[in-house]
């Protein structure tokens, strides 16, 4: 029998390079995503891969914005409805925000919640309760490194990555006696969009990039695939975002100097507002 993966934000990086590992693991993908035409292009990614490693699969476009509930629902049970079962759900639409915490709208805090925490908590509803009637499941939600310590600039998308973290935690034991695996991944800089929204972002980045630790998005991609079924509570990838992590925990006070010294660095690359 084959297995059944729903990904959002599958339109490009994270999303896009785990939907094509779980394709070439013989999985029946659904891509989710705003972006019709570039989920199409995944779609024929999938299939390739899946044909490469001799597996016949089917790859269903679903035009979705997790922003609404009756959307995100109806992604959900149309797929049990096509195929009859749901064994993963990826939630992992998302975008950033650069900005410092007193530039924010309410407007602007209002809909990154709407995006990056709402839309995941909809999912892990829609895709729980399946997986509670099947006794059988896995609930991956991508949430970051800045989601288990805040930095300067992306304090709105940190404050959302964070409730990802405290939803996941809860919903793990939750779902235990049903037989439903629930990870939070927390991926580190990944070589995706996230940086080119404005050019205040483009400015901040390059101080990220000038140490070219990118991390490749397929890399993640490949460890949520590899991660399905097995009893992994967090995935906090790259030996610096472990390191942040834990020192984060351990000297909180260091941290923040360290944070300080960073955005001074931005402040110096931002460009005039």
């Amino acid at each position: 029998m084959t297995h059944v993966a729903i990904i959002t934000g599958a339109s490009s990086g994270i999303g896009e390079e785990t939907a094509v590992a779980l394709a070439r693991r013989g999985y029946h993908v659904v891509l989710a995503a705003r972006r019709e035409e570039k989920l199409r292009q995944v779609a024929e990614r999938c299939t390739q891969a899946a044909s490469q490693r001799g597996h016949a699969i089917e790859a269903v476009v679903h035009v979705t914005d997790v922003a609404d509930r009756e959307q995100v629902r109806s992604l959900v049970a149309d797929t049990e409805k096509q195929f009859g079962r749901l064994d993963v759900m990826v939630n992992n639409a998302g975008y950033g925000l650069f900005a410092r915490v007193v530039e924010i709208s309410p407007q602007d805090m209002e809909r990154i919640f709407q995006v990056n925490f709402h839309g995941v908590f909809y999912g892990c509803q829609a895709a729980g309760e399946i997986m509670m009637r099947q006794r059988h499941g896995h609930i991956f939600n991508v949430s970051s490194v800045i989601g288990k310590r805040g930095t300067p600039f992306h304090g709105a998308y940190c404050a959302s990555k964070f409730a990802l973290v405290g939803l996941g935690e809860s919903l793990r034991v939750e779902m235990a006696s049903y037989n439903v695996r629930v990870t939070t991944v927390c991926p580190a800089l990944t070589a995706t969009d996230f940086f080119v929204a404005s050019a205040r972002s483009r400015a901040a980045g390059s101080s990220f990039q000038k140490f070219k630790h990118l991390t490749p998005a397929h890399v993640v991609g490949e460890k949520i695939a590899r991660a399905v079924g097995k009893r992994k509570p967090e995935i906090v990838l790259t030996a610096g975002g472990k390191f942040l992590t834990l020192l984060a925990a351990f000297c909180p006070g260091l941290t923040d100097r360290l944070m300080k010294f960073y955005h001074d660095d931005l402040v110096k690359r931002l460009p005039p507002e």
